[in-house]
């Protein structure tokens, strides 16, 4: 075991996401101080403080933003103190505190609406449609959308209810476990057209599935082919069988579904400073939280409710009606068309309507002069 998975081992921590996290910011730390990790702490406390700061020195000209170097340090800190309770007294950690106290992302995120969603899905077949409708109107994870199983999507209910229970992390059987983020399992609720997506994509699940294997590089193949097609067809049933997920995949796979869509859709741009695509699959989190129009039920539905939430003690069945009034805000292929020209052409007939009925009035006013003129020619002659 190296000093990285015992410290990982002394701070408790399981999740994958977690741990990798942790190995690239310390290992980032050791690679730009040049010095061996195992032997750094025969340093005095003096020493490391320089380090400290020879390493944030470092960061701020690689052009890293201060949240990034946050992140960092707050893995290194963790580390020296857990592994040398002399680094816990350091200056360094109180000026970074200062430092950074108002960091925040560098990266520029696109904030998507319904029509950017919709240009970007008419590139996906039924399985991305299913996966990204899903992930627009619950606001899950990632991790969550690529986890749950098909007895979470309960279909026979109005509406369809879908239960996140589970999350994604490689090194699980079948890669999943049996928690989400925040360790707690939540229901949340898919629009008609999501339910539609995702019965339609069930009916080809197993197909997709085996055309995603073949197409994968034999060095990342979960199964091994051997080129005959019964054989083959024999061990990607087998292997189908095992995985049950809904979408079994990888995050990355996932991520690069959505990549190559927003790419075909025109919407492609990668932020300059940090080279990261701008509309991310997380996009449609926020995309969630910020059209359904209920705050509160959002921020419940996605797991992020307190114990002030209005919603925790509701009832599942409630919640749900209660998201059938605000469904049509995060509904994507169903959203009321453009009526611009529609108005347009009724302003115009509105128009005409309004002339023609102008022109009646002026007609029926010199019908009226003229019979007023043939009464008072009559009325003379009878005089006469």
């Amino acid at each position: 075991m190296d000093l990285i998975d015992e410290f990982l081992k002394k701070k408790l921590k399981t999740n994958y996401n977690t741990k990798k996290s942790y190995r690239t910011n310390i290992n980032k730390y050791f690679t730009i101080l040049n010095k061996d990790i195992n032997t750094y702490f025969e340093q005095t406390p003096e020493e490391i403080q320089k380090d400290l700061i020879d390493v944030y020195q470092k960061l701020i000209d690689q052009g890293k933003s201060l949240l990034v170097i946050r992140t960092i340090f707050n893995s290194v800190k963790q580390y020296l103190c857990k592994m040398d309770k002399r680094c816990k007294t350091l200056d360094f950690w109180d000026d970074l505190k200062d430092n950074t106290r108002n960091a925040s992302p560098i990266t520029e995120d696109d904030a998507p609406n319904a029509q950017d969603i919709k240009k970007v899905l008419q590139h996906g077949n039924t399985r991305a449609r299913a996966m990204f409708l899903i992930q627009s109107c619950t606001g899950c994870r990632i991790g969550e959308l690529i986890s749950f199983y098909p007895e979470h999507v309960h279909t026979d209910e109005t509406p369809t209810r879908i239960s996140f229970k589970q999350s994604y992390d490689p090194t699980k059987p079948y890669k999943v476990k049996l928690f989400t983020k925040n360790k707690k399992k939540r229901d949340s609720f898919l629009t008609v057209e999501a339910t539609n997506a995702y019965n339609a994509y069930m009916k080809e699940r197993n197909m997709l599935f085996k055309k995603s294997i073949k197409k994968t590089h034999p060095n990342y193949r979960p199964v091994k082919l051997t080129g005959e097609k019964e054989t083959d067809e024999k061990i990607l049933n087998e292997y189908i069988e095992q995985d049950q997920r809904v979408f079994p995949m990888s995050d990355d796979q996932a991520r690069g579904i959505w990549s190559r869509m927003v790419e075909k859709s025109g919407l492609y741009k990668k932020d300059s400073n940090t080279n990261r695509l701008t509309l991310h699959p997380h996009c449609l989190r926020g995309f969630f939280r910020s059209y359904l129009n209920n705050r509160d039920l959002a921020e419940h539905l996605m797991g992020h409710s307190g114990y002030l939430s209005s919603y925790r003690n509701k009832k599942t069945e409630d919640l749900g009606k209660e998201f059938l009034k605000y469904a049509k805000n995060v509904s994507i292929l169903e959203t009321s068309p453009d009526l611009t020209e529609v108005n347009k052409s009724l302003v115009e007939k509105d128009k005409q309507i309004n002339e023609m009925q102008q022109e009646m009035q002026k007609i029926r006013m010199e019908l009226l002069e003229v019979k007023m003129k043939q009464v008072q020619e009559l009325q003379r002659k009878e005089l006469k």
